[in-house]
């Protein structure tokens, strides 16, 4: 008997039901770009960018400040293409690069209360980049943005550039910054675009560093500590601190216990980028109870130059030490901090424990 076989059916779908179901999956999926994108340039960083600043690093950020000027330029011509629809996404996911790579940069070098308002700013503008895709449209708030981005980057780049931290290339960095948006402007035909708020964003920043508000970048500091003795040994330097010691913070106890005759060390381990030479200060400083503030001692500078991972290490000591609320500030030459040891000296006998730096 033969096998009887089935029909075979041809079914033919409506295009309008098959653009129905594109159109309604691309409502549901469009509201999560954004954050895919901005998530995407994060993960990115925290991937690419490790605790010290490598000329790599630079070449990242370099491609992201070349990319948002690439789009800026774009949405000023109102240039279209297939695609075009996703170009203010692809900018969030830039600018979510830029801002996350110099939230975790200038973290690093920040020490004061200042740097650290500076890195609290960048964070806020992190996580609103989320929130600002179809404000990107509006030139004025992404040529301002992309203004903060390249003067913070040409702080960074200038420095490696030319091997020096002398806050020349800060100020020299901040005018070509905002040259350069000048001259993006006129070939992205940005009528609609003010150029006050770029130059608001520069005069505030360069306001910033004059105040030391900037962070010292692109100097990090890797370790500070306050000892009682710090001795080379077989090409490192072993220090003498007091006991108990907490390895996993690597800082000596806010208490010390002086000697008569005893000079207190202060070590200092500064990551700086290869080919730079620089000088590094140790401000001494006492707290006045009777006037309530802090009371320079001394002022010793030491000199450093940039290419060990582990960062540049060096330290000071000073004898004839008082009892008392002390604390060490690790400067640049223009003064910016760099980092901070606060100590109390009180007369005693240590208990001492040596550590290999």
């Amino acid at each position: 008997m033969r096998e009887r076989r089935r029909p075979f059916h041809v079914f033919f779908v409506p295009v309008e039901a098959i653009e129905n179901v594109r159109t309604s999956v691309g409502r549901r999926v469009r509201p999560w770009v954004p954050a895919v994108f901005f998530f995407g340039g994060f993960a990115w960083d925290a991937l690419t960018l490790g605790r010290a600043i490598k000329p790599s690093d630079l070449f990242i950020l370099l491609a992201y400040l070349t990319g948002a000027a690439a789009i800026l330029v774009a949405l000023g011509r109102g240039v279209q293409f297939r695609g075009s629809q996703y170009l203010n996404a692809v900018l969030q996911f830039f600018f979510g690069g830029i801002f996350s790579a110099l939230l975790i940069l200038y973290f690093l070098s920040s020490s004061s209360l200042a740097g650290y308002v500076v890195v609290l700013i960048l964070g806020a503008i992190l996580v609103a980049n989320e929130f600002l895709e179809s404000r990107y449209s509006e030139l004025t708030l992404s040529w301002t943005l992309f203004t903060l981005s390249a003067v913070m980057f040409f702080n960074f780049a200038l420095a490696h550039l030319f091997h020096s931290i002398s806050t020349f290339w800060f100020y020299l960095g901040t005018l070509v910054a905002l040259l350069l948006v000048l001259v993006l402007r006129q070939l992205s035909r940005g009528e609609r675009m003010s150029i006050k708020p770029s130059i608001a964003v520069a005069a505030v920043m360069l306001l910033l560093h004059f105040f030391n508000g900037i962070p010292p970048v692109p100097l990090v500091k890797k370790q500070m500590l306050v000892a009682h003795d710090v001795r080379k040994s077989n090409g490192g330097y072993t220090a003498q601190v007091e006991a108990p010691r907490w390895p996993l913070w690597q800082s000596s106890s806010t208490v010390f216990h002086r000697r008569e005759g005893e000079r207190v060390y202060c070590f200092t381990s500064v990551f700086v980028p290869r080919g730079i030479a620089t000088t590094i200060r140790h401000r001494w400083e006492l707290y006045d109870e009777g006037r309530g503030n802090w009371v320079t001692t001394s002022l010793i500078p030491f000199r450093i130059e940039g290419g060990r991972d582990t960062g540049y290490r060096g330290y000071t000591y000073k004898a004839n030490v008082v009892s008392g609320e002390w604390r060490v500030t690790a400067e640049s030459e223009s003064g910016a901090a760099i980092g901070t040891a606060r100590f109390r000296v009180v007369p005693g006998e240590p208990r001492l424990t040596a550590l290999k730096l």
